[in-house]
């Protein structure tokens, strides 16, 4: 058995003319991977979608709820060349039948390009995939993640989809309306005029507080070679495709420069690859004197293909259980750091208000949010900055010569977190995405001023492959 011992980031770039799934270092694919959204405790998602490119293209936007990523809401944009695509997701009163008055969210934007069939004034998230687990409540669509993916792209200048989109002099779509009534018999009129994705995408987003003045803003994750040649272009509300279109072929970078190259039985596990991490290394700040606040997101976004098909327990790996209508969990565990070497495995507790003993740490969700407490400070209610209800807590530091600030290791070593490709390639972790928020507040500042500051910094991780040789 020959080991390999990987450290990675999200943003290394895989230099080799062989196709295969990876994660691009310059941040611009064919696929955009964002980690979270959330309109909890006041907040307020915008993102936006760029194509570098002059070729009009045709992509998904598909948005996946905390709990088990399932669809909360689908839609097609048709971008023109150089064309840039903008949302925002804000907080709503449901006005559904059977969830009227329950907590919700909407999606809105003032973007003129091309979304056939999206009410651009505001069109509230879905309930219709929770159909059969515990909590249908609207307020479970509030935070999760959104995946964009290029469908593909006009084959020329001169065919209608290019025309219908093209934006001109007037900076609106020349024929939206026509694109619409493409899509009437749910077959696209013009099929023909489209050709494999190309990539070019690139992609950000912001948690906004307009409330206290606060904005944490982040890139989107890129995949580059997702796709294996094939147009894969659905009407707009169709939740495919997804992660598990990928290529069946992934790669990643080794620090010596070497390329793994795995193959895979499903298009998901290949995305699970390029995304797998043994460790994540993240910094925590929570120093009294600027009132700061830190919460790290951790997001799984291939973890629904994993644990919801009745697969055998070597189908779901590397997940521990299948999802059982409230959750599916995986143990992990922490070492906390603070600014001068001392080291302590922390408090952890996944309740809201944490018990004596409190039991072996784990993930349950796709997107799990986990805030760092001071040891004395109140740990019951929603997470401070996300707001999110279902949090799970760090309580540190434990003795008292320690500094309230420092840096944290979340380790995935559990016997099941392997994923094992065709090719005896085997994987150990999770493939986990997502950052560290911070928040402060300088009271002591000079009178007059805003003294509120907020931060975002992605995780780095670091990965272990074994090869059968």
């Amino acid at each position: 058995m020959k080991k390999v011992l990987i450290a990675l980031t999200w943003m290394f770039c895989i230099s080799s003319d062989l196709k295969a799934v990876h994660i691009a270092q310059n941040h611009v694919g064919q696929v955009l991977i964002y980690p979270y959204y959330t309109v909890n405790n006041g907040l307020n998602t915008t993102y936006s979608v760029v194509n570098t490119t002059e070729h009009a293209k045709a992509i998904k936007i598909n948005f996946y709820e905390a709990a088990n990523g399932r669809n909360a809401l689908s839609f097609n944009v048709y971008l023109s060349s150089f064309d840039v695509w903008t949302g925002v997701l804000t907080s709503v009163i449901s006005e559904l039948e059977n969830h009227i008055g329950e907590a919700s969210i909407t999606h809105l934007t003032a973007d003129t390009s091309c979304a056939p069939f999206l009410r651009k004034a505001g069109r509230e998230f879905s309930p219709e995939y929770l159909s059969g687990d515990s909590n249908t409540n609207m307020s479970r669509l509030r935070e999760g993640h959104f995946v964009v993916l290029e469908m593909g792209k006009a084959t020329s200048y001169e065919s209608n989809t290019y025309f219908f989109t093209d934006h001109g002099s007037t900076g609106i779509p020349s024929a939206c309306n026509e694109l619409v009534a493409a899509w009437e018999n749910d077959q696209f009129a013009y099929a023909g005029e489209i050709s494999a994705p190309q990539g070019g995408l690139l992609g950000t987003a912001s948690l906004v507080d307009v409330a206290e003045g606060v904005s944490f803003s982040y890139d989107a994750l890129a995949l580059e070679n997702f796709w294996q040649g094939d147009v894969v272009h659905t009407a707009p509300d169709n939740p495919e495709p997804d992660l598990s279109f990928a290529m069946l072929e992934s790669k990643i970078l080794m620090p010596n420069g070497d390329v793994v190259v795995s193959n895979w039985d499903s298009g998901f596990e290949a995305v699970s690859a390029v995304l797998m991490q043994t460790k994540i290394y993240n910094e925590f700040v929570l120093d009294r004197l600027i009132n700061a606040q830190t919460e790290w997101v951790v997001t799984m976004p291939t973890k629904y293909f994993h644990t919801n098909f009745d697969l055998p327990q070597e189908g779901r790996f590397p997940f521990s259980s299948e999802w059982n209508g409230m959750n599916s969990c995986d143990e992990f565990s922490a070492t906390v750091w603070d600014r001068e070497e001392q080291v302590e495995v922390p408090f952890i507790c996944t309740v809201s208000v944490c018990p004596e003993e409190p039991p072996t740490p784990t993930f349950c969700k796709t997107s799990n949010v986990i805030e760092f407490h001071l040891d004395d400070v109140d740990t019951s209610g929603s997470s401070q900055i996300l707001g999110t209800s279902d949090k799970i807590t760090i309580q540190s530091p434990q003795f008292s010569h320690a500094t309230e600030s420092g840096w944290a290791r979340f380790n995935f070593s559990n016997e099941n977190n392997v994923l094992n490709s065709t090719n005896d390639h085997i994987y150990k972790g999770l493939p986990v995405v997502g950052f560290v928020v911070q928040k402060y507040f300088n009271a002591n500042a000079q009178p007059g001023l805003l003294a509120k500051y907020g931060g975002l910094f992605v995780h780095s991780g670091s990965l272990l492959v074994e090869s059968e040789e």
